[in-house]
Parts: C-alpha cells; sequence; structure tokens
C-alpha cells in the first residue's frame, strides 16, 4: 500500500492521493481496530481499506489499471467513498455504483520549499523542539488533549515511532515554560520524492491564538528541508485551518469529495 502511494506520487505528482505517512498513521493511530478493518490489495496495482464500522471505503487505484475500480466499488458494505471533485470520469464510476450524495470535503494543499522556511518568533519561555523517546507520555497526552476522545495511548504511540516511515528528526512540539507541549506537528518523511506531510498537528486549547500552530509547523516544515525535503502536503477540512496552513505558505489545488449511496 504504501509502494503504491509513492509511485503514485511520482507519477501524478501533486494529484496522489495517498502519502505513506497516511497509511502508517491511519494503521497505528487506532490501536484494537483491526477486527473493524477489511483491506483488500491487488498486485502492486490497488487496494481497498474498507471501515466496518463506518462502512467508509478508502482505495488507491494505479491509472494503468482503471478497471479495478468497478471491483472494489463493488463491495456491498460499502457506503462512503471519496474522489476528486473535479474528476469527472471518476465521479462518472462511482455514481454507477449508486455513490452520489455529497458530503465532507477534505482539501488538498502544497508548499514549496526550495528554500529554507523562516522561523518565527515564539512567546517568551516557550521553545520549538524535536521529540525524544523520554517524551513518550507528554507527546501522547497533548495529542489526546488535541483530539478528545482519542483511542491514542502510549503503547500505540510506541508503536507509530516503530513504524516506517516515522522519524524522530521529524517529530516536533513547542514546549511552554512548564515543560508541557503546547502544540505539536508530525511530518512524514518520503525520501523517494521529497515530499514531506504533516500529520497530525495540533494545539491545546489554553495555547490558541498564539501563533504556535504555525510556528511548530513552520519548524517542521525547516526539518524537512534540512533533511533533503523539497516539498510538503498537508489536509484540511475546516476553514480555518486550511486558514493556518495558507498562513504559512501553503496552497489549495483541489478537494476530495466524500460521496455515499
Amino acid at each position: 500500500m504504501q509502494r503504491l502511494a509513492i509511485e503514485q506520487r511520482k507519477r501524478l505528482g501533486d494529484r496522489a492521493c495517498w502519502h505513506p505517512g497516511d497509511i502508517a498513521w491511519a494503521r497505528w493511530q487506532h490501536p484494537g481496530r483491526e477486527s473493524d478493518w477489511e483491506i483488500r490489495t491487488w498486485d502492486d496495482h490497488a487496494w481497498s481499506w474498507l471501515r466496518l464500522d463506518t462502512g467508509v471505503l478508502d482505495h488507491d487505484v494505479h491509472p494503468d489499471h482503471p478497471d479495478l475500480l468497478d471491483e472494489i466499488l463493488a463491495e456491498p458494505r460499502a457506503r462512503k467513498a471519496w474522489a476528486f471533485a473535479d474528476d469527472e470520469e471518476q465521479l462518472a464510476i462511482l455514481a454507477r455504483h449508486g455513490f452520489v450524495t455529497p458530503g465532507e470535503q477534505l482539501h488538498f494543499l502544497v508548499r514549496d520549499l526550495s528554500e529554507p522556511p523562516g522561523l518565527p518568533d515564539l512567546p517568551q519561555g516557550f521553545r520549538a523542539r524535536t521529540v525524544e523517546a523520554a517524551d513518550l507520555a507528554e507527546r501522547v497526552a497533548v495529542h489526546r488533549d488535541v483530539w478528545s476522545p482519542s483511542r491514542v495511548t502510549e503503547e500505540s504511540y510506541a508503536a507509530v515511532r516503530a513504524a516506517w516511515p516515522y522519524r524522530a528528526t521529524l517529530d516536533c512540539a513547542v514546549e511552554a515554560p512548564d515543560g508541557r507541549f503546547a502544540a505539536y506537528a508530525l511530518l512524514w518523511p518520503d525520501d523517494e520524492t521529497g515530499v514531506g506531510e504533516l500529520e497530525p498537528v495540533g494545539v491545546r486549547d489554553e495555547f490558541r491564538r498564539r501563533g504556535l500552530g504555525a510556528a511548530v509547523c513552520t519548524f517542521a516544515l525547516r526539518r524537512w528541508f534540512e533533511e533533503g525535503g523539497h516539498r510538503a502536503i498537508v489536509y484540511c477540512m475546516s476553514e480555518g485551518a486550511c486558514a493556518l496552513y495558507e498562513s504559512i505558505g501553503f496552497r489549495r489545488h483541489a478537494t476530495l469529495v466524500e460521496l455515499s449511496r
């Protein structure tokens, strides 16, 4: 699945639907959920990931094997699937299988990293740094505070840290004067394409509106540039999140739409 994500990006560029970090994060952020998933693969050509509890059907299909999309969408238990809002051919295929009712939208953003991002000033006493093994409990705590309720645990995040392509030097946080993490951003690398992905990003409620979200993302981008990255992507749903990323140089270039049947 991750290999196909890389090959798709080499071929499709920013129009690739997946990043290897997406797949790693989706797998390891939900411990104990394997019984709710059904994953199928078609050699190196396609895969589908059905969330049995929600009926959401994620998928990726190599452009040389478009016929496999019909086979994937024929899954009777699937209730929701995604497609680019401007991809008339794929929308027509989904409609043929009954996926016609629009729902949520997911915006794709991209930023060039041909030059190192300038680091913003932080409030007095705050500092940006990377996450170390000794920070595991606090790293999990800030994530759980931001995304409550969350299934992420110290055990599951240890699994994230052990999963490819996680890299501790790209797991970034802004530390508050009291030692807690006020904000964090995890950047997943893809050294083959030079494209890194921010996923997830969060700021604790009490530290919001101080520019810390923008600061930690910029710090992560700077770290990725220093490790050889030349491009970054991120996704957003809300206008507030999109505005945050646009304020640090990202631009929207495509939108995925959820379709139900």
